[in-house]
């Protein structure tokens, strides 16, 4: 379980290092191009996930701590793990908000990234109501790159599946590619036999017939001719 759990922690942070990564290539590209927004997107994409990730690690180290799989000490080493993993996170999602603030247009803003603005749905709310409307939005714009991360992974499959059976056609065609290779060659090999047996046979026919005439003419010969 604590192999396991040390693993799941180097994949965190090994994911975080690459969301990272797309974060620096964001910042690169211009702002309202194809590649800054497809970029935008897969870091959107790759934020929900790690977040799945983070919690699960946080949630693991906690049944650890309490089935007394893992001693005090370690289980403390690990939660500064999971804080370490966390505070990345939090830098991310601050340079996410930085990124948009300074190159995107107020009502382009990404919502999962924007400062909190006041609006007329807004106004006379307390903080939790506010908090609790922004946590339901965050998690209705979560389940709505689910449902497409869902159809993109079900297109991939359906392409997956739909090249292993071009793959499979393929052989198949290879297969029969070869076997009338192999039969045109028994065709032409037979096709020579047939010739030779017929100019053996118009051979023999000949030799027939010259014997034939030669018996013929020893026969006349020897017959006597009556005066």
């Amino acid at each position: 379980m604590s192999d396991i759990w040390l693993q799941n922690y180097e994949s965190c942070k090994n994911y975080s290092q690459e969301i990272n990564q797309k974060v620096n290539e964001l910042k690169k590209l211009p702002n309202g191009s194809p590649q800054r927004a497809k970029i935008s997107s897969t870091i959107r994409t790759m934020m929900t996930e790690f977040n799945k990730d983070v919690d699960k690690l946080s949630s693991d180290l906690t049944s650890q701590s309490r089935n007394g799989a893992v001693t005090t000490g370690e289980a403390n080493r690990r939660r500064t793990l999971v804080d370490t993993i966390k505070q990345s996170k939090d830098e991310i999602e601050r340079t996410m908000r930085e990124s948009f603030n300074a190159y995107a247009p107020r009502d382009r803003i990404d919502p999962r990234f924007a400062s909190a603005v006041e609006t007329e749905h807004t106004q006379g709310l307390t903080n939790e109501e506010f908090a609790g409307l922004r946590s339901n939005l965050r998690k209705n714009n979560d389940e709505a790159i689910e449902a497409l991360h869902a159809i993109v992974k079900r297109q991939k499959e359906i392409g997956v599946a739909m090249n292993s059976e071009v793959d499979r056609h393929n052989e198949i065609i290879d297969t029969i590619t070869d076997r009338t290779g192999l039969l045109d060659s028994r065709v032409k090999r037979q096709t020579m036999l047939v010739k030779t047996i017929d100019r053996k046979s118009s051979a023999l026919g000949l030799w027939i017939i010259i014997i034939l005439l030669f018996i013929a003419i020893i026969v006349i010969v020897a017959i006597p001719f009556k005066k």
